[in-house]
């Protein structure tokens, strides 16, 4: 699982049958300080989040997992709005 900022939508005029009603939007991953970090990703949201939002997204085959009975080809999943982080380094 990793965290990212939301910094836009995808509008899609053309989907594959399942995708027609799912919400795209580009996420920009972060580190635990929200200092981004790799390169911006797609991924489908299912949580209602907005630009701006923080969220916990999963890729790969975890992210496919919520749509079980559609098997639809996902590759990033947003799965959480994040409230609150807190993080302890270790010493």
């Amino acid at each position: 699982m990793f965290m990212a900022r939301v910094v836009g939508n995808v509008e899609a005029r053309i989907r594959l049958p399942g995708f027609e009603s799912q919400k795209l939007l580009v996420l920009q991953p972060v580190d635990f300080k929200g200092n981004p970090i790799r390169w911006t990703t797609i991924a489908l949201d299912i949580t209602g989040a907005g630009v701006g939002s923080l969220v916990a997204y999963v890729e790969g085959r975890e992210a496919a997992n919520p749509f079980e009975e559609q098997s639809l080809p996902v590759d990033a999943c947003v799965v959480a709005i994040v409230d609150e982080v807190r993080y302890h380094p270790p010493a």
